[in-house]
């Protein structure tokens, strides 16, 4: 019923997102499904620029925020400021009213203005796949850095009669001799979730859409009849999506009427009882008092009424949206970009776990605010380390306590707060620390005035491996480093003022009349991680080290590689003297940090040398933390760590897990191992996470069932012990909608889509792994193993 356009200012695409309203709710939607879109072509969104109402709620504001995500906005009423978004909107709307006018003209009895939603989208492919940029390419093709030449056999004609392969026969079947070969459709345009090749087509008889390769078009309408009821076809889509009624019933004929100011059309109605399902045959006599769904023709952005109820052939009340719930099947669901919503959390929940220090760190709830860690067992050591964060701020002059009349008038005076939590070795998950950290209330930061890039870098578990991979080939020396309250070492971006932290008195005065001035880079800043990272790249330039262009935290001088994990680094070089040279170097800088020596521990994983030369890389320490969480302390072990004839699911029928161990600290612990050093275990790490927000006694077993699998092969780890005589190669397979599961699926279309699974290595080093659901339906177990090829 409405749409939001996204605009690309630097190739001019045009993305198309179709929406039920126009509330925030949807319009977040819109946003997550067009930052997908961008992903799967190469592509970070960082700026929006916006018009003024929907995009300026809070809803979007935060999204943005969360997203680390410019937002800036014309001026009020000044839409010619966003003059690019403007056309395009004018653009795709005319070219989805000429063509679904010009098709609506040419047959009647199949085509319905209802179908703008498709129009649209038609239009905007249309306007991305042509060649129409000087050099021959197309925008879609400089949007995402890839050419890859538009075959203009595959561009039909918007809602065109469209000849589709019968089923049967397309599965590999045969029919009987006299039978059609074909079926006679719709076409609604390219899938935007499949090949280019392959079409939506809408079923004329059934009102159901489905995606369909073996296709015949005929583009200029030559099999209709023009200026006459279609005799060829029995158009009965429309009634069943109640955008038309019946106003009379005579034998073999009816009268459609529509609530598009229209005239009365005359179509032929099946006869045989199983060409029309029979809630339909009793629609005739029981319709004159529904009223129809309609929306405003031409109108990306117009509301639609909701119909009211109806009467079934069983003599019951249903509403539309039932009834279409009911007519509607599960690749009608997969046909549309915005069912991908039903499984976002699923496909969020991937990337999450993408970093897994910081989805441990989630998991476990060791994280609290300043009330929650006073009502914990441990609450005096958190009064020590509050005592202990001050004074640090204190003798190192992180702030200056001015009076609040003083502060500028236009200077927004951001609050303070506190975040409490308990720092645990990773490899044992023995708490170690108790840590108290002052932090700046980002969340109340206003963009534009004291913050404007937030984006901060991290090291990739990719070129740690892959580094140390060549330490191992050349025989090289490690050296591991770690910054001492690094962000503080930055200095302030700019002026910003902090409310007194809860609690704190000073003798000076209270917080009616005193404000802090931070003076240095404190936490909690939307901008902390970027400034601590620019002032230490800019150290680091400035003692003649070079910044990768692949990795943004991994820095190079002549002999001496250096990576950091935001205040923790290793050191590569040829020789240890050079190490050592490099950490003096920064100390000289006035950059406080502690040399650690030989890395033994590096970001929860222990690391060490064998008497070959080669390394490992384990966790035992933490496998055994969660066999002991778990509580699985009999001998019993699995061979594998998932079983193969269970597929896990919502289970909503059966019982809430008893909660007997901490699922979600499990969950934590098992994705940390599995992207760390246990790549064996990532599809059952996948499965057990999906389900974190409420498992049940199933999902409980299933994890039980991984840890005796992780107690049977508990040393196991990864070996480097590089041949240099091998370069990259790469391992991967896909199974074909693996997790299909037809009870299921029309709440939850992610059942449809295959898995894809690789791992990557570098002289016979595992460097790089993953095993994600994939973002496309394939349609074939080819289509399936090709995309994860792609991705990997």
């Amino acid at each position: 019923r409405a749409a939001s356009i996204f605009v690309d200012h630097f190739s001019r695409l045009r993305y198309v997102h179709l929406m039920q309203d126009l509330s925030s709710d949807e319009t977040i939607k819109a946003k997550l499904a067009f930052e997908r879109f961008a992903a799967e072509h190469g592509v970070t969104i960082k700026h929006y620029h916006c018009d003024n109402g929907r995009f300026a709620d809070n809803a979007f504001k935060l999204s943005c925020e969360q997203e680390r995500q410019q937002l800036t906005f014309c001026g009020v009423n000044a839409h010619f400021q966003n003059g690019i978004a403007e056309r395009a909107i004018r653009d795709l709307s005319e070219s989805a009213r000429k063509q679904l006018l010009h098709a609506r003209h040419r047959w009647p009895a199949a085509v319905h203005v209802a179908l703008w939603p498709y129009a649209l989208r038609s239009a905007a492919m249309l306007h991305n796949s042509l060649p129409t940029l000087p050099d021959g390419t197309s925008r879609l093709e400089l949007f995402s850095s890839i050419r890859v030449g538009l075959k203009m056999a595959h561009n039909h004609t918007f809602a065109c009669p469209v000849f589709a392969l019968q089923n049967a026969l397309a599965a590999g079947s045969s029919v009987p001799k006299w039978s059609p070969r074909a079926r006679l459709g719709l076409n609604l345009g390219p899938s935007p979730m499949h090949a280019r090749n392959v079409y939506l087509v809408l079923n004329l008889s059934t009102g159901l859409v489905s995606p369909q390769y073996h296709c015949k078009f005929d583009d200029f309408f030559e099999t209709t009849k023009y200026g006459a009821p279609d005799v060829a076809v029995s158009s009965t889509w429309q009634i069943l999506a109640g955008f038309e009624r019946v106003t009379s019933a005579e034998p073999g004929r009816t009268t459609l009427t529509s609530e598009h100011n229209e005239a009365p059309r005359e179509t032929t109605v099946p006869s045989a009882q199983n060409d029309l399902p029979h809630s339909v045959t009793s629609l005739q006599d029981d319709a004159s008092g529904r009223q129809d769904l309609h929306t405003s023709e031409g109108a990306p952005q117009a509301s639609a009424e909701t119909s009211s109820d109806w009467i079934s052939s069983r003599t019951r009340s249903r509403t539309s949206a039932r009834r279409m719930a009911d007519l509607i099947s599960h690749q009608a669901a997969l046909e549309d970009t915005d069912e991908d919503l039903f499984h976002d959390a699923h496909l969020e929940l991937q990337e999450r776990m993408g970093n897994p220090v910081a989805f441990h760190a989630e998991m476990m709830g060791d994280i609290m605010y300043l009330h929650q860690a006073l009502q914990q067992d441990d609450a005096s050591e958190f009064v020590k380390a509050v005592v202990q964060e001050i004074n640090g701020h204190v003798e190192n002059e992180h702030w200056a306590l001015v009076k609040r009349d003083t502060v500028p008038e236009d200077a927004q005076i951001v609050p303070s707060v506190w975040s409490l939590r308990r720092k645990r070795n990773l490899t044992t998950n023995a708490i170690t620390k108790h840590k108290a950290r002052l932090n700046l209330h980002g969340g109340k930061q206003i963009y534009g005035m004291n913050y404007y890039e937030t984006y901060a870098p991290v090291v990739t578990w990719f070129a740690i491996r892959l580094m140390i991979t060549f330490a191992i080939i050349f025989r090289w020396s490690l050296r591991q480093v770690d910054f001492v309250m690094a962000y503080p070492q930055a200095p302030i971006e700019m002026d910003i003022y902090m409310e007194l932290p809860q609690g704190i008195e000073t003798a000076q005065g209270n917080s009616k009349d005193h404000v802090l001035k931070l003076l240095k880079n404190i936490y909690g800043q939307k901008q902390a991680g970027r400034v601590w990272n620019e002032y230490l790249v800019e150290k680091l330039r400035s003692i003649g080290f070079n910044q990768s262009l692949v990795d943004d935290c991994v820095f190079y001088r002549n002999d001496t590689i250096f990576m950091v994990y935001v205040d923790d680094g290793i050191f590569i070089g040829s020789d240890d003297d050079l190490l050592q040279e490099a950490i003096k170097d920064l100390r000289e800088l006035n950059l406080k940090i502690e040399d650690q020596g030989h890395p033994a521990d590096y970001v929860g994983v222990n690391i060490r040398k064998t008497k070959d030369g080669s390394y490992e890389f384990t966790q035992r320490a933490l496998i055994d933390s969660i066999i002991k969480d778990v509580g699985v302390t009999d001998s019993k072990s699995k061979p594998v760590p998932a079983k193969v004839s269970l597929q896990l699911h919502a289970f909503k029928d059966d019982l809430p897990f008893d909660q007997r161990f901490d699922y979600r600290s499990a969950v934590g612990k098992l994705n940390y191992l599995a992207q760390t050093t246990r790549p064996d275990i990532m599809y059952a790490t996948h499965q057990v996470a999906k389900y974190s927000s409420d498992p049940r006694q199933t999902h409980g077993e299933a994890i039980e069932y991984l840890v005796r699998y992780l107690k049977r092969t508990r040393d196991l780890g990864l070996s480097f012990k590089p041949d240099a005589s091998k370069g990259f190669e790469c391992y991967c397979d896909a199974d074909f909608s693996g997790n299909w599961n037809k009870a299921l699926a029309p709440v939850d279309p992610s059942t449809a889509k295959s898995r894809s699974g690789w791992i990557i290595f570098y002289a016979g080093c595992p460097v790089c792994w993953a095993s994600k659901l994939q973002t496309q339906v394939a349609l074939s177990t080819t289509e399936a193993e090709y995309i994860a090829m792609s991705m990997a």
